[in-house]
């Protein structure tokens, strides 16, 4: 395995170690040269790598339009077909031939396309290895975070067992080994010990449920901030008064007292008395609200009960053992060193995959979006590449760019809303294809539906049909929120 320092991973943004980025370069103008050479944009493009940007900046947009116009990248061939021949021909060497296994393991047949292999064959494809550095990195520092936003949801609480929790907490913040927990298995292990202790009676505080905080209290809570006649003030009030008789929450007492107090002179009582119980009785009910804090704060912390993923160098270990770009680097060190004769071309064909690896990544971090080569054996395939981006809003598209040796280019557009509802536009080259999908599109919803997607619209266009490019039928706008607009 190819061992790499933390700032490896600016690699992906630098001409000489980004052979995509070297190659784009080569072919822009002196007017884009000057653009990318501007000090301010280059470190723009260097301390945002791996980081949501709030906008484009000049430089990237630049370089956006070298990766997608440039020469060196319109035919660069399916990676599939690339990587079968490096394993076929790294098969003849008796020396090299043991390297195949985990690269041969990752040319499955679209055939076996389900969920589970997309999801494998993306994690997977090389393009995500840089930032699995830093989630490795990030391990620790997430979990100091969410145990300091644990402390302060858990001083919003009066109970007692809220209060031992907390002091556990900060114990386990002040122990000298938590800063060493990264380094070695021992201390990891203690660590993820006391998370346990502080998870359990977390999880027995949070399961002891008040009708102080049902929803059956917040609605009639709601209900009295809107009434207005007395007779309806007085049913209201009496409503919360039975359903905090049963209630054990340190505040209970004092809103029974002051329920007490207002149905005896409801007609007398001026209307600060109200807004002020109002106001008592919505601050009480506000701990509900700390109790859904800590429940998503529970779910996060309990992802941290393995020591191995702690220990930074176990857990780089463990998400690169299956990573393409990581074997094919390393392929690349001991190909250098081989006195093997069929070295110099196994070295161009790994150097091929890598270029083509380093250029989805780089496309991914100008465009803000996961872009990645088609990563499944496919007979038909000449060429393809996956991109899908997600918006703040929860919706996600998806773009798939396909050259089919037999029907020429198939470009499709899909969106992802309301969690189930799609819509799909196919751009088809040949008329040949546009018949064939139409002459299916009733087989193709029916699977949709019986997988639990409901097809909202289906179209299908021949390219030159389109009255707008096919880059402006899903319009992006600048920023991480990069996405399409779907036309319908």
């Amino acid at each position: 395995m190819i061992h790499l320092s933390p700032e490896a991973r600016l690699s992906i943004i630098l001409p000489n170690t980004n052979k995509a980025l070297s190659e784009a370069v080569k072919n822009a103008t002196p007017e884009q040269l000057e653009t990318l050479k501007e000090a301010k944009d280059i470190k723009s493009l260097l301390t945002s790598v791996f980081q949501d940007k709030a906008a484009a900046s000049k430089s990237d947009h630049v370089l956006l339009d070298l990766l997608k116009n440039s020469t060196a990248f319109k035919s660069m061939g399916s990676f599939s077909d690339t990587l079968q021949s490096l394993v076929n021909d790294l098969k003849t060497s008796s020396e090299l031939s043991p390297k195949t296994a985990l690269l041969e393991n990752f040319l499955k047949n679209v055939i076996t396309l389900d969920a589970n292999n997309l999801k494998s064959q993306i994690a997977s494809s090389g393009v995500f290895m840089e930032s699995k550095f830093a989630a490795a990195l990030q391990k620790l520092p997430d979990l100091i975070q969410n145990l300091e936003q644990l402390k302060t949801a858990l001083s919003k609480m009066p109970h007692n067992e809220a209060k031992t929790i907390h002091a556990q907490i900060s114990t386990l913040l002040d122990t000298s080994n938590l800063g060493k927990a990264s380094e070695n298995l021992d201390n990891a292990s203690q660590l993820t010990e006391g998370i346990k202790k502080i998870s359990e009676p977390l999880q027995k505080l949070l399961s002891k449920s008040d009708p102080l905080y049902s929803n059956e209290v917040a609605a009639l809570a709601q209900k009295l901030d809107q009434s207005s006649g007395i007779q309806e003030l007085k049913t209201t009030l009496s409503q919360i008064y039975g359903s905090l008789l049963s209630s054990n929450a340190p505040d209970t007492n004092a809103l029974l007292d002051s329920i007490e107090k207002l149905l005896k002179n409801l007609g007398n009582s001026p209307s600060e008395d109200l807004k002020a119980f109002t106001h008592q009785l919505q601050s009480a009910i506000t701990e509900s609200d700390t109790s859904k804090e800590l429940s998503s704060l529970l779910s996060k912390l309990n992802t941290f009960t393995n020591p191995k993923e702690l220990v930074t160098e176990t857990f780089l270990q463990e998400s690169m053992a299956n990573d393409v770009k990581s074997a094919l680097l390393t392929l690349k060190e001991e190909l250098i060193l081989s006195n093997d004769p069929s070295s110099s071309k196994l070295l161009e064909q790994t150097e091929k995959l890598l270029t083509q690896i380093d250029y989805h990544q780089l496309l991914s971090h100008l465009s803000s979006s996961n872009s990645i080569y088609f990563p499944f054996v496919w007979d038909q395939l000449q060429e393809g590449s996956l991109a899908f981006k997600k918006t703040a809003d929860k919706k996600f598209y998806c773009e798939i760019n396909l050259v089919l040796k037999e029907y020429g280019e198939l470009d499709l557009l899909m969106g992802l809303y309301d969690e189930n509802q799609l819509e799909i536009q196919a751009h088809t080259e040949k008329p040949e294809l546009k018949a064939l999908i139409h002459e299916h599109i009733a087989d193709l919803r029916a699977m949709l539906i019986k997988s639990g997607l409901t097809p909202r619209s289906i179209r299908v266009f021949e390219k030159n049909e389109s009255k707008t490019a096919l880059n402006e039928s899903y319009a992006s706008s600048e920023g991480s929120d990069l996405g399409f607009e779907v036309k319908v």
